[in-house]
């Protein structure tokens, strides 16, 4: 049993060795004791799959997950509650055993990368001087960004899984959109100002970019 002053309701995990009882610290061992009760039927559902299985966690449900550049390793637990939490290289993930893993994982990177891509593209919109008119994340399937006429900025948000690195690239070049809406020689210079080795970025977005449209 573990129990924690940051919880605030009662759960179970289901790993190869042992069941966890998650419980807040304050909560008394009677009322813990009901709740296992109340769940017996899940746990002999949950132990008997994870047995049968051979392991403790599925294979990977994403191909080649990163997040800023950094590989990730999915640890998948079966429990009553979702929660997805990252302990440096691992991304562990609980959640009741007919959960979508790829789904979860999903969630799990769109909630960075709004986060993530807005701070990026704040920073080298001071830089600039200039600030979007609105900004949003992008789900296109073949652009990493775009930039309208109103100034309306969308960026991708599988950039999340890039380094930071290319994401800046990303952000620079529609950002200089907002002073060139074109690709002409001053767009390039402008792109470089805020970005100097802009070309290599690139190069190295088109390398990796088929890896990172498969979230």
């Amino acid at each position: 049993m573990r129990r924690s002053r940051r919880r605030r309701t009662l759960g179970l995990t289901v790993t190869a060795n042992e069941v966890r009882i998650h419980a807040p610290s304050w909560t008394p061992r009677a009322e813990i004791e009901n709740y296992v009760r109340q769940q017996r039927d899940w746990l002999h559902r949950a132990w008997a799959r994870m047995h049968a299985q051979g392991r403790q966690a599925k294979p990977d449900p994403v191909n080649g997950l990163h997040y800023m550049g950094r590989r990730l390793k999915l640890d998948i637990r079966s429990s009553l509650f979702h929660e997805i939490r990252r302990h440096g290289k691992t991304l562990r993930i609980y959640a009741p055993l007919d959960a979508d893993a790829d789904e979860l994982v999903r969630g799990w990177l769109l909630a960075r990368a709004e986060r993530l891509l807005a701070w990026r593209l704040a920073r080298l919109a001071r830089r600039l001087g200039r600030t979007p008119s609105r900004f949003a994340l992008s789900d296109a399937q073949t652009q990493w960004g775009s930039c309208t006429r109103k100034g309306h900025i969308r960026l991708n948000w599988r950039l999340v899984q890039a380094p930071l690195a290319l994401i800046d690239y990303v952000a620079a070049h529609e950002l200089a959109h907002l002073v060139h809406l074109d690709h002409s020689p001053r767009f390039w210079a402008q792109v470089a100002e805020l970005c100097p080795d802009a070309l290599a970025r690139r190069v190295e977005l088109r390398t990796m970019g088929h890896s990172l449209f498969l979230v």
